[in-house]
């Protein structure tokens, strides 16, 4: 009997000793079994998947529809929230766990890392000393930044490039098809809610788009457009600017790098897909009246462009009066702007860093970002186009500029998403090469 066989058995007798016994348990203790059939499944999943487990338990922690389908404003989660913290935490921890349980080392130690690991234990111990008890640190926002270090330091022993693209590409998958029919069910409202607001989802989008297209362009040029314009239509109906925003600076970055390399093919693709994707969008009714909105000629004057221009100022004057720490407590700043205005939110993620835990909290946040704009830097100095570096880096580099317009540091999705690419990177670094010979020679003249 082979080793596919046995399994197929084990399974089999498996299936029929805690079939009964499963279905009893659920008719009195419904609960209780629900959460031990998540367990058992997640340990098949993890030992069937091996290292391949920890991006696609990032990815669908980060896609699950947590909040209501479909809303007009922030929402709470329809779940408890204890249950989506320990989603949360369960995401990066667990198959980092079962990964330290083989005794394999994947990466080389790093002091650079160990600091940095620290310096957010750190910010964790002040954030937990401000709140007070564990309790009221079960809180989404304040999980997603106090564990998004440890997630950082996680994703290092989980470099596969291809587990990684195809995570990315499973989660866009995922979020369009939710989002269609979000889409299809209110066509007026903003999609997106169900990972909490539109602009969440825009960032999302912006993050797994750019390994979901080299996935797909590894497999036919037909899935690649797809791809292309369904993320194309996923960003205009999220009716996120900053996202819009992102996007095309992305789309720059690329063609920058590739006419560094002199691909002028690839170049010409990009340049004629993109124009296709905005000339198809402006000649879609729908579509068109959704950007002619949002682009109107009063955004200008409009409330969300003075509400960030008072935080601008509010934000500036408390990071001079606490600089270091700030006030040491997530949310914070959006307390203290909701109290003075009707939106309970700073919206820029940095300024809300910068007063709730000051420019040691802000360089805390901006690590994955340096580490994407590292791989860019080499890209270009190097004249190279590494397929899963240069998306990750890409899809940091996007993320980031939303949270130039969005308080994405307490959106615990866009936290795991973030911190695990920078993560991933960070390893990465050094099968990319540092500087090309011509530039080695200058420097040492």
């Amino acid at each position: 009997m082979t080793a596919i066989n046995r399994w197929r058995w084990a399974g089999l007798a498996g299936a029929l000793v805690l079939g009964p016994i499963a279905g009893a348990m659920a008719a009195r203790k419904p609960t209780v079994t629900l959460l031990l059939c998540l367990a058992v499944a997640g340990l098949f999943g993890l030992a069937m998947l091996g290292d391949r487990a920890f991006p696609w338990a990032v990815v669908l922690v980060v896609v699950a529809p947590w909040y209501p389908f479909v809303g007009d404003q922030a929402l709470a989660p329809r779940v408890p929230q204890k249950v989506l913290v320990a989603a949360i935490v369960a995401g990066p921890v667990v198959p980092w766990l079962w990964s330290l349980a083989s005794r394999t080392r994947r990466t080389r130690p790093n002091s650079v890392m160990l600091l940095y690991g620290l310096l957010f234990a750190g910010l964790g111990g002040i954030v937990y000393a401000s709140v007070g008890n564990v309790k009221d640190m079960i809180n989404s926002q304040v999980a997603g930044f106090v564990l998004a270090g440890f997630t950082f330091l996680c994703a290092r022993r989980f470099t596969d490039a291809r587990a990684w693209l195809a995570a990315c590409f499973g989660g866009f998958v995922a979020l369009s098809v939710m989002g269609a029919l979000a889409f299809a069910s209110a066509p007026s409202t903003r999609v997106g809610s169900f990972v909490g607001y539109g602009i969440t989802f825009g960032a999302l989008i912006v993050g797994l788009l750019p390994p979901a297209l080299v996935f797909a362009a590894q497999r036919g040029r037909t899935l690649t457009i797809a791809t292309a314009m369904a993320g194309a239509f996923m960003l205009i109906v999220s009716q996120s600017r900053s996202s819009w925003v992102a996007t095309l600076a992305l789309v720059l970055l690329v063609m920058v790098v590739l006419a560094r390399v002199g691909d002028t093919r690839l170049l010409g693709a990009v340049g004629l897909g993109t124009a296709t994707a905005i000339g198809l969008i402006f000649a879609t009714g729908s579509l068109h009246s959704i950007v002619e909105k949002r682009l109107s000629s009063d955004v200008g004057s409009s409330e969300a462009v003075t509400h960030r221009a008072f935080t601008y100022h509010y934000g500036i004057s408390q990071i001079g009066h606490r600089p270091v720490f700030g006030a040491a407590q997530p949310g914070y700043a959006a307390k203290q702007v909701g109290a003075s205005t009707d939106l309970a939110a700073v919206d820029n993620g940095y300024v809300s860093i910068g007063i709730d835990m000051g420019l040691v909290g802000l360089a805390a946040v901006l690590f994955p970002l340096a580490m994407a704009l590292r791989v860019l830097g080499r890209c270009l100095r190097s004249a190279i186009t590494p397929p899963l570096e240069l998306a990750m880096a890409l899809a940091v580099i996007g993320m980031s500029i939303v949270g130039v317009f969005y308080d994405i540091f307490y959106w615990a999705q866009i936290d795991l998403l973030m911190f695990a690419m920078g993560g991933v990177l960070s390893a990465r670094l050094d099968v990319l090469p540092r500087l090309p010979l011509g530039w080695r020679f200058r420097l040492s003249n």
